[in-house]
């Protein structure tokens, strides 16, 4: 378990999919859900860096990451999610901040794995209500993945690596996007 934390959580924080301390992510198994602690990064993670928890909020969901709500309920709405990461891809955000509704790919790889993705407003003072709505969102849409304006990403899948393909084609293809909109070679 903690090896597929380790390398996913590598590979978020060198792709720069998360900064030093943000981000989360968790794995369900048959007797809990693994998640990372609050406030950790998820570079080099070590055991002592996730903590499982159950279904009923309890005494370890205090050192779980402060999402917590949102995973534990898209693991009771979303039958097939068994792994889920929150990142904060910057190209991802940007989009959501220049008032776009959605973002369709216009790169290859993005339009294969992606289609379209929906952008998410939640306000930041009312955030608590993002552990009904991203959880709602996904049930309704059937999606995968989906943007929080200004926040970040969630991706749903059957594996870490499988959410984690998500945030990496959606960042790389909102690169080029904002590259092709800006009129750059190279963002």
């Amino acid at each position: 378990m903690i090896g597929e934390f380790r390398r996913v959580g590598n590979m978020l924080f060198l792709s720069h999919l998360v900064d030093a301390s943000s981000g989360n992510m968790s794995a369900l198994t048959k007797d809990g859900i693994w998640i990372t602690k609050t406030g950790r990064s998820l570079f080099n993670l070590r055991m002592k860096d996730i903590v499982k928890i159950g279904f009923e909020r309890d005494i370890r969901w205090n050192a779980a990451s402060s999402e917590v709500e949102i995973h534990v309920n898209i693991y009771k709405t979303i039958d097939s999610a068994k792994a889920i990461i929150h990142a904060h891809p910057t190209n991802a955000i940007i989009l959501s901040l220049k008032g776009y509704k959605s973002f369709t790919p216009i790169d290859y790889e993005g339009s294969l794995f992606l289609k379209n993705v929906d952008i998410i407003d939640i306000p930041f003072n009312n955030w608590q209500l993002a552990k009904e709505e991203i959880p709602q969102y996904f049930k309704d849409t059937n999606k995968k993945v989906v943007i929080a304006k200004g926040h970040g990403v969630f991706a749903i899948s059957d594996t870490l690596f499988g959410a984690l393909q998500l945030v990496s084609a959606l960042e790389n293809s909102a690169r080029i996007f904002l590259g092709v909109e800006d009129g750059t070679k190279d963002v």
